[in-house]
């Protein structure tokens, strides 16, 4: 009776290890399965920024932007000077303009995301970086994520909160976001240039 009672124990604790075997590796694909997965680069790494990247649509501006919406800015034939995606192009964005990305998806795996950005006039500026997000009822707000202040030079940004200053909780839990650009009233215009979201958690 003993020999039974020790092979029913074991054969127990062998599937309590298989399910649990079994659920921690589902955990990290129920992570991951809020948003979809781009393709990536280390873009600044000269910067000593190893992450994974993926750049935003349209977010070279190579190709115009589709997507954008756009008030006082332009497709200018000057690209960022340190050349991370290539191209000739960058937005210009008008002291008065503003600039609203595409909607895009952010989950815990989106926690930042960086730039490149350039005053390219007056003495002084700042420009406001934005992130619009849309709750689960529809209900939009904005949270600020940087005050960029730049001299006339490229300058890569910080690395610039996303999804870790958003209201996500869970894994797999997404909201619908867009970037916002928008030079702080009475400073001058800004430029920018291949905006990258990190996809990972660091």
């Amino acid at each position: 009776m003993k020999s039974i009672d020790r092979c029913s124990r074991a054969a127990k604790l062998l599937a309590g290890l298989t399910a649990s075997a079994l659920f921690i590796g589902v955990v990290p694909a129920v992570a991951i399965a809020g948003c979809p997965s781009y393709p990536v680069s280390q873009p600044f790494v000269q910067f000593g920024d190893t992450a994974n990247y993926t750049l935003l649509q349209g977010g070279s501006f190579e190709s115009g932007t589709p997507g954008w919406s756009l008030t006082n800015t332009s497709v200018v034939n000057q690209n960022e000077s340190y050349k991370v995606e290539g191209g000739s192009h960058s937005l210009a964005i008008a002291a008065n303009g503003v600039a609203v990305s595409p909607a895009f998806c952010v989950s815990t795996e989106q926690p930042y995301f960086r730039l490149f950005a350039r005053r390219t006039g007056g003495s002084w500026g700042v420009l406001n970086v934005i992130v619009r997000w849309t709750d689960q009822s529809g209900t939009t707000h904005e949270t600020t994520s940087a005050a960029l202040q730049s001299g006339t030079s490229w300058t890569v940004s910080p690395v610039l909160q996303l999804g870790s200053m958003l209201p996500l909780w869970e894994s797999g839990q997404t909201l619908s976001v867009k970037l916002v650009f928008k030079p702080e009233p009475y400073g001058g215009p800004f430029a920018i240039d291949d905006v990258y979201i990190d996809p990972y958690k660091r």
